[in-house]
């Protein structure tokens, strides 16, 4: 990374002089008015000093801002919730964290432009500290700042911005209290009728293997597979994109027997396992269904996942099985199961008598 002084010679006569900026393996040539018409002298000397000047003031920009220097109008001319915009859509599966960071960028900006040339790490805090003061759940902070700096990382990428994302403090981790269903409720709950059953069907079975709702969504009749006397699922995972691989149990079996009885409703040319409506529509589903089931909270498609987690860990699944089964990178992301699990001990045996 660097500026260096060019001398060019002129068709007409004379020389100019020209910068060459270098940046991460690149080299971008800056063209200036300064001219002489000798190779030699005091006025080539003058200059030379004008144009080596201009190069030192680059240089010392090109340490503090880069894409600034290196891009110069280009990057200007870009704006930042334009870009944002673009690269969201261009992901195939667009998350709602970054439909929501978006919706609270344009909020705090305003109406008026926000040219790339304003994204800094003030502008950043700036930001945050908007995020911070809305009424949103410590984990809801967290996942908008993370979509924002993965756009920022991708502008980083391009050379339009510095690279200042890790600079930001990111929210805190809370102590969530994850929504998981006793065994007593989910037998309630498969006891009750739900005016959606493929809803039902496909929420018990997430109940017994842990897949997510996307995971459910994509899961096709080629995934189902008869390993010697047991049945399997070979399924990618869609949040990773991993291929992860699930023995199912007896229970599970049976609401996979239920998905195949309504299987009769599907099209020819449809596969899926699983009929499932628009996840907006189930929302209203579920909170019927839970009600009737006298559910104290609401349902929601991942209170099956957790059903599952701490299910396993109270019937002795250890930890790092358990975050096999859930298709975890790590145990680290498993602990927090087994957290709740300490918890639930720990209730118990308070309310043993004491005199």
């Amino acid at each position: 990374m660097g500026v260096s002084v060019r001398e060019i010679p002129l068709k007409e006569g004379g020389f100019t002089f020209s910068l060459d900026i270098y940046h991460k393996g690149q080299r971008k040539q800056v063209k200036t008015d300064i001219q002489t018409e000798r190779s030699t002298g005091r006025e080539y000397k003058k200059a030379l000093q004008q144009a080596e000047a201009r190069a030192a003031d680059l240089a010392e920009r090109l340490k503090i801002d880069p894409a600034a220097v290196f891009l110069g109008k280009d990057r200007q001319s870009t704006d930042f919730i334009e870009y944002f915009e673009k690269v969201m859509y261009d992901k195939k599966n667009s998350a709602p964290i970054y439909r929501n960071a978006l919706k609270h960028l344009r909020e705090f900006n305003g109406e008026k432009p926000l040219p790339m040339a304003n994204i800094c790490q003030t502008w950043a805090e700036r930001f945050r500290a908007y995020i911070d003061g809305l009424s949103l759940k410590e984990t809801t902070k967290r996942n908008y700042l993370l979509g924002l700096k993965t756009i920022l990382n991708g502008a980083v990428e391009e050379n339009l911005i510095p690279d200042f994302s890790r600079k930001i403090k990111q929210f805190k981790k809370n102590d969530v209290s994850l929504k998981y269903l006793t065994i007593e409720q989910i037998k309630h709950l498969d006891a009750t009728p739900c005016k959606h059953p493929a809803i039902k069907t496909a929420f018990l079975f997430s109940c017994f293997t842990g897949l997510r709702v996307s995971d459910l969504e994509a899961l096709k009749d080629g995934d189902i597979q008869q390993d010697s006397d047991r049945v399997t699922v070979r399924y990618k995972m869609q949040k990773t994109q991993r291929w992860e691989r699930l023995t199912l149990g007896a229970q599970a079996l049976k609401y996979l027997a239920e998905a195949k009885e309504q299987h009769k409703d599907r099209g020819a040319d449809d596969s899926r396992v699983f009929l499932l409506p628009g996840r907006a529509w189930s929302v209203e589903v579920f909170r019927a269904w839970g009600a009737v089931a006298g559910i104290p909270f609401n349902l929601g498609w991942h209170c099956g996942r957790h059903s599952f987690a701490v299910l396993s860990l109270q019937n002795g699944v250890d930890l790092y099985t358990l975050s096999k089964l859930l298709g975890h990178s790590s145990v680290k992301m498993t602990e927090i199961y087994a957290k709740v699990v300490d918890e639930t001990k720990t209730a118990a045996m308070d309310k043993l008598p004491s005199w």
